[in-house]
Parts: C-alpha cells; structure tokens; sequence
C-alpha cells in the first residue's frame, strides 16, 4: 500500500497517507490521517506516526481503524468542541481554546 488510503470508520470518511511537505500540522515522512467528514469533529488532521507509532501507511490504515473498534460507543457530548476521550497512550489535562473552539489538552502518560 502506497499514496493514500481513502477508509470509512466510525461513521466517517479518512484518509490515511504519508505526508510529503513541511505545509501544515506534522513533519515530512509522518502518516498522516485527514477527517474529510462535513462535521469534523475535535481534529481535522492527526500524526498516526506520533499518537500511534505508525510507520508506513498501512500500519496508519490499522491504527485508526483499531483506534474507531475501541472507541466506537465514544459519545458526541461536546462542549464547545472537545470530545471525551484522548487517544491511547495519552490522557486529558484540561482543556485549550484555539480558534474559538475547545479542545482536550491531550499529553502523554
């Protein structure tokens, strides 16, 4: 598997790719995964390379579906934008506002 990878997990379109340009959230050479969803939720892009180890793109594919089986009863109860739950390996340490919305302080245990 190669280029990007076009899923629907959790009731959402992702695409799962390894990124090629220093332009936007993570560093060059990290799997990348994009919510392209109309409601995007908390994140729009994550680094699967940072929040779950993943190293090539079908590992990436693997983790975010992995990643939706664990979470898929995760309630919609926002407020103001945060959702309940961090990814594994990380837990919540408050909360931050950037861009009018709120998000969970997400850290690494």
């Amino acid at each position: 598997m190669a280029g990007k990878i076009k899923l629907t997990t959790g009731n959402e379109k992702h695409v799962v790719y390894k990124k090629t340009t220093k332009r936007g959230e993570g560093k060059v050479g990290d799997i990348m995964v994009n919510h392209t969803s109309k409601d995007k939720g908390t994140y729009d892009t994550i680094s699967l390379t940072r929040t779950a180890n993943a190293k090539t793109v079908k590992q990436g594919v693997k983790a975010e579906k992995d990643w939706h089986k664990k979470n898929d009863k995760l309630t919609k109860k926002k407020t103001g934008g945060a959702t309940k739950n961090c990814w594994p390996g990380y837990e919540k340490k408050g909360s931050k506002t950037m861009y009018g919305k709120t998000y969970n302080n997400c850290v690494k245990k």
